[in-house]
């Protein structure tokens, strides 16, 4: 059964990258939005598993979706992602909103596939960050080269 997706950022060719990063895997974009309020629009017209959600978007960001999945009552795994330098404190509101994870578009395309079939089979995506003694200064670390995995 497939892995139904709803990728939600607000730059056309990032979405189109996403959904053909997808094509031929267990995960199916069955649904797209430019902002947090399409996006629960979408989440209320579609059977979704998973949400991959752009952090920063212009009217309401990734946050606000969470803030409306939380006031819904829904419980639907949402993975943000991020590419600026913002540190600890993405994380901290991240994690108390309820997102699974925090991931920087700088993934591949295999470890994102494995990041999305984590989050479907109920993990958590924090456990990266926590397995490191200073977790929050991993984070840090790794949005100083612009969220890219190793200083890319």
């Amino acid at each position: 059964m497939p892995i139904r997706l709803l990728i939600v950022d607000d730059h056309v060719l990032v979405r189109e990258g996403l959904r053909l990063s997808f094509a031929g895997t267990d995960v199916q974009v069955v649904a797209e939005a430019v902002n947090g309020e399409a996006a629960f629009a979408e989440l209320m017209r579609h059977a979704i598993d998973v949400a991959l959600v752009d952090v920063r978007m212009p009217g309401s960001d990734g946050f606000r979706l969470l803030e409306l999945v939380r006031q819904a009552g829904l419980k639907l795994p949402v993975a943000l992602m991020h590419t600026v330098n913002d540190g600890s404190e993405n994380v901290r509101r991240s994690r108390s909103l309820g997102a699974v994870g925090l991931l920087p578009k700088g993934l591949g395309r295999d470890e994102l596939i494995g990041a999305i079939r984590q989050v479907h089979a109920g993990e958590s995506l924090w456990e990266m960050w926590e397995s490191e003694p200073s977790s929050m200064s991993r984070v840090e670390t790794i949005c100083q080269s612009g969220c890219l995995p190793n200083g890319a």
